[in-house]
């Protein structure tokens, strides 16, 4: 039944799987990797690359967003643990890619093919095996936390509904690029690319009935009710708010030539140059 999957991810959402703090801005909470702390900016270019690689072995993006979750989880939850630790961000990230890797996608990831073809030979195969444990220690062998993905509306047969679907699916792959929006509620971050979904689909095809303001706004409060969420709540507003100008950002950056390595489009070269 659906509405009791949404629910049952809700409650995932908000208990076992809830990113325990900022770690990012939180002082106490300040994560040190190889004595560098992880910025904003090196997880959106880590998440890039994660882009990258699944594109091009026609893996589903889900998987990469699936890493990222992992990777905010483990930091977030291990402070201690992290801040001794001598291993680079980038290493820790690619453990968390490896697990949705076999756990989701299903690929026989072998240690040797991440290590000399993903890694380019950086890190040995022992430490790829010892990292990729260490993220399922810290995770204490938690994996099946929801993503935004999994809260959007499953995919329709109708071409208008699937196309708004997987705009709003190119939403929240952009949106996990935010650190800010990464820590909020899945369910939260999935309502708002409906929304720009919406607002994108009603100018391709204005004026055509299907698309009329007010069966949007029906639409809207029935997807919100199912998923027990409240349109006028603060959240809602302050993720929808930051989701308008993260789009708004990665636009204006493309446009200008000034996205490399931050666009889930890098070039899988230029990311591990910035890794």
């Amino acid at each position: 039944d659906l509405l009791e999957q949404i629910h049952s991810m809700q409650k995932q959402e908000s208990t076992a799987y809830k990113v325990s703090q900022d770690y990012f801005r939180d002082v106490v909470g300040r994560c040190m990797l190889n004595s560098l702390m992880i910025s904003p900016l090196e997880r959106k270019v880590m998440l890039s690359w994660a882009y990258d690689i699944v594109d091009l072995c026609n893996i589903e993006r889900h998987v990469a967003v699936t890493a990222i979750t992992y990777l905010d989880r483990f930091i977030a939850d291990n402070f201690n643990r992290c801040e001794k630790t001598s291993s680079p961000a980038v290493l820790c990230f690619i453990g968390c890619l490896n697990i949705p890797l076999k756990n989701c996608a299903g690929m026989k990831v072998e240690s040797e093919f991440v290590s000399n073809v993903l890694c380019r030979g950086l890190y040995e195969e022992e430490e790829i095996l010892n990292m990729e444990m260490e993220v399922l220690q810290g995770l204490s062998w938690r994996l099946n936390r929801p993503t935004a993905i999994d809260f959007l509306p499953p995919n329709q047969y109708d071409f208008k509904i699937k196309t708004l679907i997987r705009t709003a699916e190119v939403q929240v792959e952009r949106a996990m690029l935010d650190y800010s929006l990464g820590l909020q509620e899945p369910s939260s971050v999935a309502y708002s690319p409906i929304l720009i979904a919406l607002d994108s689909i009603g100018q391709k095809y204005c004026g055509k009935e299907d698309f009329h303001s007010i069966n949007k706004f029906l639409w809207m409060q029935s997807i919100a009710m199912t998923a027990g969420l409240n349109m006028d709540g603060v959240s809602i507003h302050i993720v929808h708010n930051r989701m308008v100008e993260a789009c708004s950002d990665f636009t204006t950056c493309h446009k200008s030539g000034t996205s490399r390595g931050l666009s889930p489009r890098t070039r899988i070269s230029n990311s591990l140059c910035l890794l």
